[in-house]
């Protein structure tokens, strides 16, 4: 071997190993989380509104699949009222969750039930963006004041504002039918022999 190739064998090396993890740095870290933007105390607040806007953060699911029953989120943050509903504002609005991460949504109020209706961010994965879907659906979550809140858009990266999970302990297919007793024996013919 010659020198030159001695000295370019640790670089070919690092390369080789940086190459092959790039993979890996570029998948995503967060596929299944959800940003669920909620209105909670409705009908309890000013002229029947809500009494507070939630940003509540999901790593996985929202809905367990049993019903309307859902998981407990890991973070929320409050979004304080700026003189303007929150989720339609010019502009967009901003969050920052208890982790330090902050989110950025767009949303057009105009869109209905459960189509696109914007996008979010967050510092942890801005290149990243999640979709926003109209989604209102009733008692997502309940504060510790008692107030319950309801979605009004609900942010993944799943294509659709809901789906539903794979259940935990699956029922277990059927057991298969037990085989067909076996035909009797067709009659010997008889024989009366004196």
């Amino acid at each position: 071997m010659h020198i030159h190739q001695l000295q370019l064998r640790p670089l070919t090396i690092l390369l080789s190993l940086l190459l092959s993890s790039l993979p890996f740095s570029l998948s995503q870290r967060t596929p299944s989380e959800n940003l669920v933007l909620a209105d909670c105390g409705i009908g309890l607040g000013v002229n029947g509104g809500s009494t507070s806007r939630e940003m509540i953060y999901y790593p996985g699911d929202v809905w367990t699949g049993n019903g309307l029953e859902t998981y407990r989120p890991t973070m929320m943050v409050n979004v304080p009222w700026s003189g303007s509903y929150p989720w339609g504002q010019a502009g967009g609005v901003s969050a920052r969750m208890p982790n330090g991460d902050v989110f950025q949504v767009h949303i057009n109020p105009s869109i209905k039930d459960p189509i696109a209706a914007g996008d979010a961010w967050h510092t942890y994965e801005m290149n990243r963006p999640l979709k926003c879907y109209s989604y209102h659906c009733d008692k997502l979550y309940k504060l510790d004041d008692g107030k319950w809140c309801s979605s009004a858009y609900v942010c993944n990266h799943r294509g659709t504002p809901y789906v539903k999970p794979n259940p935990v302990n699956p029922t277990p297919p059927a057991p298969p039918a037990p085989p067909a007793p076996p035909a009797p024996p067709a009659p010997k013919p008889v024989c009366d022999a004196l």
